[in-house]
């Protein structure tokens, strides 16, 4: 994740909207998830949530925890970051 590169591009959408920007991409872990925070109005998750589900395919009962557990460390260090 290009932290810098992603601020910059944030800042110019900010020069043409007052709406909030979310930041999407390259979110995969509470780091990136913290990071993406500090910069961004909002962080969106999906493939992160996707893939730990494709994981637990076979298991389908434990599906929920792992998504929960995922929610909970992303949630987690994006409060952290403040």
């Amino acid at each position: 994740l290009d932290v810098p590169a992603v601020a910059a591009k944030l800042e110019e959408l900010h020069q043409h909207t007052q709406l909030p920007v979310g930041v999407g991409f390259g979110i995969r872990d509470g780091a990136s998830a913290a990071q993406v925070a500090k910069i961004a109005d909002a962080v969106v998750v999906g493939s992160v949530l996707v893939s730990r589900v494709a994981e637990f395919a076979d298991q389908p009962a434990a599906i929920p925890a792992q998504v929960a557990g995922i929610i909970s460390e992303l949630r987690a260090a994006m409060d952290a970051a403040g």
